[in-house]
């Protein structure tokens, strides 16, 4: 916000501005949590299926986001979901999002349930099972076929990886993701994910108090800032790290 000076120009009231933040920031945190209250209501007493990511509203908002302010053509996702189904209503029409799973009944699944024609679910068995990684996981050799199949399908605007052998999946990422794309990795709060973070010039990480969850967003040359409110989401988080455990949100 802006206010008169002593001279009768105008300049920037940093309180005020923090101020509007902090209302921002708290508006969100009550809507996160009363659709999180409300999804648990109507999974638990209602036993309803409601097409949603499996993660957070604090993670899902993040993710919409970039989808909203990047508006890619060309979408990767290691690890078919409901997910799959909901981040594609936030895309143009003439997006194509692909999305590789290692599970059959369930890439069948969702398959079934995919109405956009611009959606592909392929299927890419294991290599090998069980996993062999300390983590359980999958080591490379354990889904090799899985971590290369997009090689073969070009280069992307945005990819989600949110399946197995995450970091694997980040390293090849790093290979397929256009300069000015973006990449997420869900359930970022584990630690043995991190290692390829480091490959990307841009980045943030937004961790909590949970063993899963969290999110990271990179870059090889795209400005998060200019896609991302990241004060808001950084506030966001130090909120959930306060309050969160104690809410069961």
């Amino acid at each position: 916000m802006f206010v008169p000076d002593k001279e009768g120009g105008m300049v920037l009231n940093q309180v005020n501005e923090k101020e509007v933040l902090s209302a921002r920031v708290v508006g969100c945190f009550l809507k996160q949590i009363s659709k999180e209250y409300r999804y648990k209501f109507l999974r638990k007493i209602f036993r309803k299926s409601i097409i949603k990511p499996w993660g957070r509203y604090r993670e899902i908002d993040i993710i919409e986001e970039v989808l909203r302010s990047l508006r890619p053509k060309k979408c990767l996702e290691w690890g078919t979901g409901f997910s799959t189904l909901y981040f594609s209503k936030f895309l143009t029409e003439e997006t194509k999002w692909v999305s590789i799973e290692h599970e059959k009944d369930w890439s069948s699944h969702i398959g079934r349930l995919n109405q956009n024609k611009n959606i592909e679910i392929h299927h890419v068995a294991p290599n090998r099972f069980p996993w062999t990684d300390p983590e359980k996981d999958g080591a490379y050799d354990d889904l090799k076929d899985y971590v290369e199949f997009p090689a073969a399908l070009g280069k992307f605007d945005f990819i989600l990886v949110d399946g197995r052998a995450r970091a694997h999946c980040l390293k090849k990422a790093e290979q397929l993701l256009e300069e000015n794309g973006v990449v997420i990795l869900h359930d970022a709060n584990r630690r043995h994910y991190h290692a390829p973070f480091s490959l990307f010039k841009h980045q943030i990480l937004l961790t909590d108090y949970r063993r899963s969850g969290g999110i990271w967003v990179g870059s090889k040359e795209a400005d998060l800032g200019n896609l991302l409110d990241l004060n808001k989401h950084k506030m966001l988080f130090r909120i959930y790290n306060k309050y969160g455990k104690m809410l069961h949100v």
